[in-house]
């Protein structure tokens, strides 16, 4: 019964067009209205990252898209935010509207540093992520990120 959820899951997701579906990162008309946590994450930006958590800012505050700060610096490649969001308290396996997290934001973008961060900061590789209910991994694979299934 399994192999066939997982062979019909690969059917259905090869005949999707995947750029009609695909993850996509803050616009830049989000990005300019982004209130000041969500903009550090972007920039990368630790300085204001660590200054507004310790003022108390609510670091699962979410966009219009349902992205944390952690997703919007996972989509921006904003390594240094990433770990300061995590450290200050923000769920690294947090989805956003569509189900993506932080690893398969990266997966997806074949960002391995960023996986392997997101790994190293608790995130979960088992997790099921996407509209689709896949895993990160499933995600990568599909997409034909041999260096991030490879590791």
């Amino acid at each position: 019964m399994r192999l066939i959820a997982t062979l019909f899951f690969v059917l259905v997701w090869g005949a999707v067009d995947t750029d009609a579906i695909a993850q996509t990162p803050p616009s830049e008309a989000e990005i300019a209205d982004y209130g000041q946590l969500h903009a550090a994450a972007h920039r990368n930006d630790v300085q204001v990252i660590q200054k507004l958590s310790a003022a108390g800012a609510l670091l699962e505050t979410r966009d219009k898209a349902g992205r944390t700060p952690i997703h919007v610096a996972a989509h921006a490649k904003a390594y240094e935010a990433i770990d300061a969001l995590v450290k200050a308290g923000g769920d690294i396996n947090a989805l956003e509207e569509d189900s993506y997290d932080a690893i398969t934001i990266a997966a997806v973008a074949a960002d391995l540093k960023m996986v392997k961060l997101a790994l190293s900061l608790g995130g979960n590789p088992k997790a099921i992520t996407s509209r689709y209910d896949g895993t990160a991994l499933i995600a990568a694979a599909h997409l034909g990120h041999a260096e991030v299934v490879g590791r």
